[in-house]
């Protein structure tokens, strides 16, 4: 019992002593960790100064600041280069869509083909001119595979500038009803602008450039002159 009673006293002396011991090496730890002054707490030491909060967000703005300059530097030009040929390009594809549409527009409506109007009905399948029955007796719609004529070959006397084509289509002449809603029509003004260039593009396959009203201006200033001598110079409305 006793040598029992001895066991436990000298286990309870060296649990103590490892105790005091590893406190001691702790203790000792860390003052050489700290190695400076006293332990102070995290929040009562004095903060970092404002250089060393400022300087690092400030060369990370003014890094950024170079590279946004530089990025704008090279894209207004880019964009200034590229824009006349970018344009052109969205011109082209206008006009080339316009084309389609006024090609499908003057034929006639049909299931397959929902933006007939039927230009062919009176001015011939080919459009080069057609037959009509009018009252008693007939009418003939001009050509118009060369309506970028005009009158300077007495074919078209009423037409002398591409506007003019527009006032015929929009408000009418003779026996040719007017097609524009605004004149009780049934036709928007894109689809009268569709199907004026679809007009140019095809009477410019027939007409030279030289009486072509529609692509050389010399020629549509002797068209006005001669509309003026004759007197057929359309109203504007």
């Amino acid at each position: 019992m006793l040598a029992q009673t001895n066991l436990i006293g000298v286990a309870i002396i060296a649990l103590g002593g490892l105790l005091v011991l590893t406190s001691i090496g702790v203790l000792v730890l860390r003052n050489r960790a700290l190695g400076r002054g006293p332990d102070i707490p995290s929040a009562m030491r004095p903060g970092p100064s404002d250089a060393a909060l400022e300087t690092p967000l400030l060369h990370k703005l003014q890094g950024w600041g170079v590279l946004l300059v530089a990025f704008f530097v090279v894209w207004f030009p880019m964009t200034w280069l590229l824009e006349p040929s970018r344009n052109v390009s969205q011109e082209e594809e206008f006009r080339r869509l316009a084309l389609e549409r006024g090609r499908l527009a003057v034929q006639p409506f049909s299931e397959e083909n929902q933006l007939g109007v039927g230009c062919v009905r009176c001015h011939g399948p080919e459009l080069r001119g057609g037959v009509i029955q009018a009252g008693e007796g007939y009418a003939f719609p001009p050509n118009l595979t060369t309506i970028c004529e005009g009158n300077l070959n007495g074919a078209h006397p009423q037409i002398a500038t591409v506007e003019d084509i527009y006032q015929v289509i929009e408000q009418g002449r003779g026996q040719m009803p007017s097609w524009s809603i605004r004149y009780q029509g049934a036709l928007t003004d894109q689809q009268i602008n569709d199907i004026v260039v679809y007009l140019i593009d095809l009477s410019s396959q027939n007409v030279p450039f030289e009486n072509n009203i529609c692509l050389n201006p010399d020629a549509a200033e002797r068209a006005v002159e001669l509309a003026r001598q004759n007197g057929t110079v359309l109203e504007r409305p």
